[in-house]
């Protein structure tokens, strides 16, 4: 049984290897919805990667569909947020879209925390911690058995300056636990979408956007999202003009 799954393994990665370098082989060629399809196929039998959302980013922008461009894009830099190229091409598509929504500014401080928070996972963060914390309690250890009254005192300032490193990082780890179960976001994939006041059809308009504007989910109601602009500005949308990115 093993065996046969331990195959069965092997045949999909080279299925999925196959499909890979055929949706690449489309692109090449300029067969860009043939490449999407190819693509496709591979998420819809469970794997995912930032290099495969890359490419997908890529062929709908070569199609002129920015908002699925910029969706597949920013499902790139969630799997891999130092993917450079990524990066660079969600610039270009982003300036391809009607509206320029403008950043709320921050701090020098809060822009770093934010940076160094986000640097890498939470979960990447908390083993680093754990990591720091075993070396503490290494020369921790070393300390309270060396004999040598000056060795035990370097043991004991490195002990110290690990742990404080420790609680550091752990608390960076925390904050970006805050900032990923905070951070929902979604891209509007529909044209002149209204944003209301209150969730439901009878309220104030505040504003209009275009598709492939990215908004954060703040919360939901039946059929309703509030969700809210880099900007700051806030408004209910129905769940069926966005696609959340998570």
């Amino acid at each position: 049984m093993y065996k046969f799954l331990f195959f069965s393994l092997i045949i999909l990665n080279q299925n999925l290897t196959t499909l890979f370098d055929e949706g690449n082989s489309f692109y090449n060629n300029g067969n860009y919805e043939q490449a999407i399809e190819k693509y496709s196929s591979i998420i819809k039998s469970g794997y995912e990667s930032s290099e495969l959302y890359y490419n997908l980013g890529n062929s709908y922008y070569k199609l002129n569909d920015i908002a699925n461009s910029i969706f597949y894009f920013e499902k790139s830099l969630l799997l891999d947020p130092n993917n450079l190229q990524s990066k660079n091409n969600l610039s270009f598509a982003n300036n391809m879209t009607i509206d320029r929504i403008e950043t709320v500014p921050v701090n020098q401080i809060a822009k770093f925390m934010s940076n160094l928070s986000t640097l890498f996972k939470y979960q990447q963060w908390f083993y680093v911690a754990l990591f720091i914390e075993l070396i503490s309690v290494v020369f921790f250890v070393l300390y309270l058995f060396n004999k040598n009254p000056n060795t035990k005192r370097k043991y004991f300032s490195i002990s110290i300056s690990f742990f404080i490193l420790f609680s550091v990082v752990l608390a960076i780890s925390f904050n970006s636990k805050s900032i990923s179960d905070k951070y929902n976001p979604a891209i509007i994939f529909e044209n002149r979408i209204a944003f209301k006041t209150e969730p439901n059809e009878r309220s104030e308009q505040i504003f209009e956007l275009n598709k492939g504007t990215k908004v954060n989910i703040i919360d939901d109601v039946n059929e309703w999202s509030l969700v809210e602009l880099s900007n700051g500005s806030k408004g209910w949308v129905l769940k069926s003009s966005f696609q959340p990115l998570k």
